[in-house]
């Protein structure tokens, strides 16, 4: 594995430090049941805070790499650890690609689905839910069933839904896919407001190369399956960031060339032994 500090100025703050890792993986691999292996060799630390993309060629198992750091499938070797949350902190919460909204809830509702079966007392729960919507701007769509918003509106919420337990870990699977590039954009900066404001550990699985390079401090590049990473990102951006700027800033476009680059042969080698 080669780490890349491509664009990084010294002194530049790419992550938050000191904090302890929130998630150890070593050696995990992972063979589904007809003896396909997905997962070769995948070893990483994340840091508590940190934001984390990976990305890779299409079928290398990034999306079953992401459930097994849910829980929601074992590895076939190796370990994880995951670090206990801080009191009234969640284990783990996930956003999928798919729309999970529950459509006969309102807005407001959706995103309490936790506390309510958790038995909060509804008063309390109801202004955290308030105050949640306010920082995306959602405020006024809180009595709004999901059919009446926009797509980028259903994101922001589905993220709400993931973000109102405070999740020490959020795990999202390409959950801005089918957004246009514009709202895509927009719902990245709500996202990383929400992200940083609450020191939430995220781990993101994209295809979108610009994507992983604004919202992320770290970007691990998977190869062909059984995948492992075979190239690690350092984003030189900080943590205090605009995600507009970025896109505007040389570094960007000199880092997501390079990704790119490397993109491009993991894909080519997957081709060739197709």
């Amino acid at each position: 594995m080669v780490t890349n500090t491509l664009g990084q100025a010294s002194g530049d703050a790419v992550r938050p430090e000191g904090l302890g890792s929130a998630l150890t993986a070593t050696r995990l691999s992972y063979r589904y049941p007809n003896g396909l292996q997905a997962l070769g060799d995948f070893t990483t630390d994340i840091e508590q805070g940190e934001i984390v993309s990976i990305v890779g060629p299409s079928g290398c198992g990034k999306s079953t790499l992401l459930r097994i750091l849910a829980g929601l499938r074992d590895p076939s070797g190796g370990a994880l650890v995951r670090a206990e949350p801080e009191a009234g902190r969640h284990t783990c919460t996930m956003v999928f690609q798919e729309d999970t909204l529950l459509p006969w809830l309102k807005v407001a509702e959706n995103v309490r689905l936790f506390h309510r079966f958790q038995g909060e007392r509804a008063s309390r729960s109801r202004q955290r839910i308030t105050e949640l919507l306010a920082m995306v701007g959602l405020e006024r769509f809180a009595d709004s069933y999901p059919s009446q918003l926009s797509g980028g509106m259903r994101r922001r919420v589905a993220v709400l839904t993931a973000v109102a337990p405070l999740p020490a870990l959020l795990l999202l699977d390409e959950p801005f896919s089918a957004l246009d590039e514009p709202t895509r954009i927009s719902v990245h900066q709500d996202v990383y407001q929400l992200v940083r404001r609450f020191g939430i550990t995220a781990v993101l699985v994209t295809h979108d190369l610009g994507e992983a390079v604004s919202l992320s401090d770290r970007i691990l590049l998977l190869s062909k399956g059984p995948s492992t990473i075979v190239q690690e990102y350092r984003t030189p951006f900080g943590t205090d960031r605009d995600l507009l700027d970025v896109r505007s800033d040389p570094r960007f476009l000199e880092m997501y060339g390079q990704i790119w680059h490397d993109f491009r042969q993991q894909s080519a080698e997957t081709e060739v032994g197709a």
